[in-house]
């Protein structure tokens, strides 16, 4: 059977604001969302968890809320991707908080704790239908997670230019521990699920192959049992398509995995976050408060621009000559629009623009490239 490639969404927030008013349209007539992402091709949906949030703004991805959205998806026909991010709020690279459940643990206790709660979160999406068929063990985990106890590097921003392969811990030890909470928390998946499902390990380096191989080299050494890579790769903080290509390239010819980038995104208008070029000497309004220029390699920030982006990211997929394709690709937050009566995120302003609806929720020339991609959508079934 011919591998189909995975595409998808992450689509955390979509119950949140449906159930604040949002509304999807294409043309101007209202349909169900998921049923405007499966008729564009998607076939499966990443979905965060978070451990005990706090129930404002984005941060509502507890276990109920996400049985709930996961049912949706799977009656929908999509599949699951379950991001694990074992803190209360956003884990990413600048932070990798311990929920408060687990503050005061030692190292041993914190490895029984993740065992313990991936069991429970498997078994109980098993018993309700909804069983993920790939798991991430973290959240762009390249400084570790857990901190301290599986911290391997310092935090570090997202778009920081001096983020290298030199930054990882040289101390075994910080290895080993790291390598021991992610071996807990396979088993607890393995041992609670209903069925095989494949794990993936999350770094956010798409752009940058020599942290991503240096990352990966010091797992295997660990023997961490994974099956697939997954990246992030904005183009304003990771650079450009060349450089996620030699990226999957290494990847791929070092580590024999399956490789997915399973966050990206790019703004249809402008924000002073992003900037096209920029001009020489003139700060922007985001300098001025400190916040680095963000360059999107050549895309003009416009619903055209977005979609000659996806277009080209979805060549990436598709592979070539001598050049290994990508086994998935999922956007990142394409339903995040913003609604009069929910109470969103300070930085929310930031990810309606990356959306890949308008902000009254009509359907963006961007959601076509999909559609285009993959013309009959139909569930996954080379997964494992």
């Amino acid at each position: 059977m011919t591998k189909q490639p995975l595409i998808g969404a992450d689509i955390s927030m979509l119950k949140q604001l449906v159930d604040h008013g949002a509304t999807y349209t294409r043309d101007g007539v209202s349909v169900p969302p998921l049923t405007l992402l499966r008729e564009s091709g998607f076939n499966c949906a990443r979905l965060r968890l978070f451990h005990t949030p706090s129930g404002r703004g984005a941060q509502v991805n507890d276990l109920a809320y996400t049985r709930t959205l996961a049912r949706q998806c799977v009656e929908a026909g999509m599949d699951i991707m379950l991001c694990m991010h074992y803190s209360d709020t956003w884990a990413d690279p600048a932070k990798q908080y311990v929920p408060k459940a687990w503050q005061g643990l030692n190292f041993k206790d914190t490895v029984a704790a993740v065992y313990e709660y991936n069991h429970e979160v498997f078994a109980d999406l098993s018993a309700h239908g909804c069983c993920p068929k790939i798991v991430q063990i973290g959240n762009e985990i390249t400084p570790g997670m857990l901190w301290d106890h599986g911290r391997i590097a310092h935090g570090h921003l997202t778009n920081d230019p001096t983020w290298s392969e030199k930054d990882f811990a040289e101390n075994a030890q910080a290895w080993h521990r790291l390598a021991g909470l992610l071996k807990a928390g396979i088993r607890g998946v393995h041992d609670g699920a209903s069925e095989r499902v494949q794990v993936m390990l999350h770094v956010d380096q798409g752009g940058n192959h020599r942290a991503a191989t240096a990352y990966f080299r010091s797992i295997e050494i660990q023997q961490v049992p994974y099956d697939a890579i997954g990246l992030s790769y904005y183009p304003f903080w990771h650079g450009s398509m060349a450089d996620l290509r030699q990226t999957i390239q290494r990847l791929r010819s070092g580590f024999s995995k399956r490789v997915h980038v399973v966050e990206t995104a790019f703004p249809y208008k402008p924000h002073p976050v992003y900037s096209d070029t920029g001009s020489p000497g003139k700060k922007t309004e985001a300098e001025t408060f400190g916040i680095p220029r963000t360059h999107p390699v050549g895309y003009p920030l416009s619903p055209d621009g977005q979609r000659q982006f996806i277009e080209d990211l979805l060549d990436v997929v598709r592979g070539g000559p001598n050049m290994p394709g990508l086994d998935g690709l999922f956007y990142w937050a394409p339903e995040w629009i913003p609604v009069s009566a929910y109470a969103d995120e300070p930085d929310a302003p930031t990810c309606w623009p990356r959306a890949l609806f308008d902000e009254s929720g009509e359907v963006l020339p961007a959601l076509g490239a999909f559609e285009r991609f993959s013309s009959k959508p139909s569930r996954v079934t080379s997964l494992t």
